[in-house]
């Protein structure tokens, strides 16, 4: 029972249909079903291993194979659409950084390195030097986490971006947006 005054004025509405998932595509439909049999506990072996279908699996076990089963092609110049169908998703922030580096070294063209601006600030209660933002920049530069920007950002014209921060909401600059970059 919902005890806010509040809940009197809500409308619940039911979610029916995936609109993310484009079912009038066979590839999709068809790898939406095999994602719901995994879950039932289908395409797994006694010891829970779940067996990929053979167009899922890269031609080897590494990192460069997987970029060319994803990004075909990747060191000749693709139109911007090319990158707007595919992306290869990684849990860990060391993972994602190794492939965006490999990825970044087959892409064509020159790179452009771009730096943060890092500065401490002084601390307003003991007007000075504080001990506990005592740190060297050099460390700070070192820490890659969820949320905070990389030290160093490396890119080349015609790689793909995503925004990582909600920019400017009003024209779609927002978490998640992906691009195409097109000049420095």
């Amino acid at each position: 029972m919902q005890h806010s005054v509040l809940w009197r004025s809500i409308t619940v509405l039911h979610l029916h249909h995936n609109m993310c998932l484009n079912t009038h595509i066979q590839a999709e439909a068809d790898f939406a079903r095999w994602q719901l049999e995994v879950g039932q506990g289908k395409h797994t072996d006694q010891q829970s291993n779940i067996s990929l279908p053979a167009h899922f699996k890269c031609r080897e076990n590494t990192m460069a194979s997987l970029i060319d089963s994803i990004y075909p092609g990747i060191t000749t110049s693709h139109p911007p659409a090319y990158f707007a169908e595919q992306a290869i998703l990684s849990c860990l922030n060391t993972d994602v950084d190794s492939l965006n580096n490999k990825a970044l070294e087959d892409f064509p063209g020159p790179v452009q390195v771009f730096h943060s601006a890092d500065s401490i600030p002084t601390s307003e209660q003991t007007r000075g030097e504080d001990p506990m933002l005592n740190y060297p920049v050099e460390y700070l530069n070192e820490i890659n986490c969820t949320g905070l920007p990389l030290a160093k950002l490396q890119v080349k014209v015609g790689c793909p971006v995503m925004i990582l921060k909600n920019l400017d909401l009003a024209n779609g600059v927002c978490n998640g947006s992906r691009g195409i970059l097109t000049r420095y």
